[in-house]
């Protein structure tokens, strides 16, 4: 309206007769602008869709041509025999570790438009349903302080991740270095508007590396099926996405709700959606693999018949807090997606996965899930070999490829991986870093590979073995202050010469707490490390050997430079250095030219060479023999 007054007051203003040749220019340069703002928005409108349709076009061309070469580009990367569906499993060779060929920006996922995508992103980004809490809102779960469940006691717990693009590119060698064992892989999603299916742009990326780095692999889908045959659908979807990638741990049914999307809207009953469930776990299980269902809490209690479920497949519970109620089954536990981890920027989902003593740490892949048997449980000793260390020893297995240590955690109340042994041929671990005086329990698992995948033995007997309340050590510098408290800036207490024997009664960072008289009283002082010696003494054995000849051997010390050997002489009533053994290794000695019939008195002791100077053990205990 507004135009078409402007307009004819303007005409009316150029006829006018008063109106000078100048401003009538002016006035008719004026209407002909008029005229072109009031051409129709419509019509411009149809010009930006048609070539907005055409552009569209073309970018589905582009997109499809960019997918094949992908897929042609994946294929030939594979190693020989993976092509075509095969499978590469645990302990396979790795391949080297590739870039993700997706853009750094957000590339756009075949098959839906990007904003139809699951709820990953705004979780990462803080924007959590209440339902991951708990029914009072809760807190949001942090690495430290996390309590497990009782019913987990004696599990061995593992931590892990689970990844999508909206992680990005991510460093997998930095993430396995940062103790994570295990990374469900997003590899594709169920569009929650329009319910089309589509591949995650960084899941070859993800599936590769990680594998290369040698974190345990498995992926899941992004679900949206409201019918038991999308289910299905998405199942042989997600199966057909991992084909030709290392693939150790469980397929995934991710189930829960998009504010708004199609399962929300679909309001289906309790049945329908457990019969969704179970339809994709049959339709993963015919495969060969493992399924497992994903769920935050509120959806295991109120909407499914989450017990109907993990009676036949396992259940991987997302519930964001430090301690978990939920009292169903589960073998999976998702506490966060707040984790932060070396190698990723921003954060990320973090999990634990729980599994029992004895069970193969392989799940179900085709073609090799029965490939190898379990080897047997081997039998476990241990004692202290020091005030901070523990000796474990173990039977040898037969056909075993190694073993794995497990040390009880009394936070988590759990026994962790501490070490993996490959070998079948050894049978002892030395656990170093202990606290003094403190008691520590073992398991240890024997594993074997074959055919590219690993299975492990039932856990052997446990034992406790308390480390030393008190060490000795020797001094090794010729004036060594001994200190008030754990510092220079501490006053001195008392100054002791080279080789002077102190008793370690524990430590504080660098340095020794240690018990000594001053005065005529014990008194505790403090001596850094670097000024004390420890190496322990020597276990003898002596046995005649041919005519006038006494062979001793004693047992290795392994930070001993040499041995001093000292028998005892009876006229002058004292031990006389008969030997010094200047090799470490060296662990027997013959003592020749003995008078037959006689018993000789020997004793020995270790030392270790410091700055020049030699700090010795204390002597063993004095052992007899008769010569020949």
């Amino acid at each position: 309206m507004f135009y078409t007054i402007a307009y004819a007051d303007t005409i009316q203003l150029i006829r006018g007769k008063n109106m000078s040749r100048k401003y009538r220019l002016t006035a008719a340069l004026l209407v002909i602008c008029l005229c072109v703002t009031m051409i129709p928005g419509r019509a411009y409108a149809q010009e930006t869709t048609k070539a907005s349709s055409v552009s569209a076009k073309e970018q589905e061309t582009k997109e499809v041509s960019l997918e094949d070469a992908k897929n042609q580009k994946k294929e030939e990367a594979l190693p020989d025999g993976q092509g075509d569906g095969a499978k590469s499993v645990e302990g396979a060779s790795s391949d080297a570790q590739v870039k993700d060929t997706g853009s750094k920006e957000d590339p756009t996922d075949a098959g839906a438009p990007a904003e139809d995508d699951d709820p990953g992103q705004g979780r990462l980004t803080g924007d959590v349903p209440e339902e991951f809490y708990d029914d009072d809102g809760g807190i949001q779960a942090m690495a430290a302080g996390i309590q497990h469940n009782s019913k987990f006691a004696g599990y061995e717990i593992t931590e892990g991740i689970d990844v999508s693009k909206w992680n990005k590119n991510i460093d997998w060698t930095a993430v396995k270095n940062a103790g994570i064992d295990f990374a469900f892989v997003r590899t594709s999603y169920r569009g929650y508007e329009k319910g089309g299916l589509a591949t995650d742009s960084y899941a070859p990326a993800n599936m590769k590396n990680a594998a290369a780095a040698g974190v345990k692999v498995g992926a899941y889908i992004f679900s949206q099926a409201i019918t038991v045959k999308e289910a299905q659908e998405e199942a042989d979807y997600l199966i057909k996405s991992v084909q030709g990638y290392r693939i150790n741990m469980p397929l995934v049914f991710d189930f829960e709700y998009y504010t708004g999307g199609r399962l929300e809207k679909a309001k289906l009953s309790k049945r329908a959606k457990t019969d969704i469930c179970l339809a994709f776990c049959e339709r993963i299980k015919e495969a060969g693999y493992t399924p497992l269902v994903y769920a935050n809490k509120t959806m295991l209690n109120k909407d499914l018949y989450a017990s109907e479920i993990s009676s036949k497949y396992p259940v991987w519970l997302a519930h964001y807090t430090n301690s978990t109620d939920y009292a169903g089954d589960y073998s999976f536990w998702q506490y966060t997606s707040s984790g932060k981890v070396a190698g990723i920027s921003g954060n990320v989902d973090m999990n634990y996965w729980y599994s029992k003593p004895g069970d193969s740490a392989s799940f179900g892949v085709p073609g090799v899930s029965a490939a190898i048997k379990a080897p047997s449980a081997t039998t476990l000793s241990g004692k202290a070999a020091a005030y901070d260390q523990v000796k474990l020893t173990w039977k040898k297995v037969s056909g075993a490829s190694g073993y794995r240590i497990y040390r009880y955690d009394t936070v988590s109340r759990s026994y962790k991986k501490i070490k993996t042994i490959s070998g079948g041929s050894t049978v002892s671990y030395t656990d170093t870093g202990r606290s003094m005086g403190t008691t520590y329990k073992y398991r240890v698992k024997t594993y074997k590979k074959s055919g590219g995948s690993t299975a492990f033995s039932k856990a052997s007997n446990t034992v406790s073995v308390k480390t030393d309340s008190t060490m000795t050590g020797k001094t090794n510098g010729t004036s060594v202050t001994v200190r008030k408290g754990p510092s220079t800036a501490q006053g001195k207490l008392q100054t002791l010469g080279i080789n002077v024997g102190v008793t370690i009664t524990g430590t504080s960072g660098n340095w020794y707490q240690v018990s000594l008289p001053v005065g005529g009283k014990a008194k505790t002082g403090y001596i850094s490390k670097s000024y004390v010696t420890i190496i322990r003494k020597p276990v003898l054995t002596l046995a005649s050997a041919a005519s006038g000849k006494i062979k001793l051997t004693w047992s290795k010390i392994s930070e001993a430079s040499g041995y001093e050997i000292q028998r005892y002489d009876a006229a002058k009533k004292k031990y006389v250095k008969i030997k010094t053994i200047k090799d470490g290794a060296k662990v027997s000695y013959t003592n020749s030219g003995l008078t037959k019939n006689t018993t000789y008195k020997y004793k020995i002791r270790s030392y270790k060479t410091v700055r020049g100077k030699k700090i010795y053990s204390y002597y063993c205990n004095a052992k007899s023999a008769k010569a020949k």
